[in-house]
């Protein structure tokens, strides 16, 4: 796991050569029906996010921050499992590691070409542990039940 980020942090191709739009306008069915879906338009850090206008760089920042979620909400797990002598202590200790890998991962991109460090993907990051770690934890009270129901 600590192989897979420190690459990502020291080895991130420029924002063009990571872009999906080409490949995601070659799914034409996908990119219709995110056009039928109800409008939806915001603003994330001053850029335009428009299911109608844009579909493709709208299918394109939700695969984005969905990976971050699941990818940064795995490390947060992890951590959390590695620093089980903690007890409770290292749901909090995971989550302050996690925030300094997200921020040392952001500032990073202010130095790759076409990348823009932004402070609010590392709350995407956090959110990413927060709720694997909730899901985590709900997981493992229904484990506790069914085994102790005896199911």
């Amino acid at each position: 796991m600590c192989s897979v980020f420190s690459h990502r942090l020291f080895f991130q191709p420029a924002f063009a050569e990571q872009d999906l739009r080409p490949e995601i306008w070659r799914h034409t069915g996908l990119v219709e029906r995110v056009r039928e879906l109800p409008p939806v338009s915001f603003s994330y850090s001053g850029q335009l996010v428009d299911s109608r206008r844009a579909p493709a760089d709208f299918i394109q920042f939700w695969l984005r921050k969905g990976a971050h979620v699941v990818i940064y909400g795995a490390l947060g797990l992890s951590l959390a499992a590695a620093l089980q002598g903690l007890n409770r202590k290292r749901w909090f200790v995971a989550g302050m590691l996690l925030i300094l890998v997200a921020a040392l991962d952001e500032w990073h991109q202010t130095f790759v070409p076409g990348r823009i460090g932004r402070a609010v993907d590392v709350l995407v990051d956090l959110a990413g542990f927060a709720v694997l770690a909730i899901f985590s934890r709900l997981a493992l009270r229904v484990k506790r039940r069914l085994a102790s129901s005896g199911g």
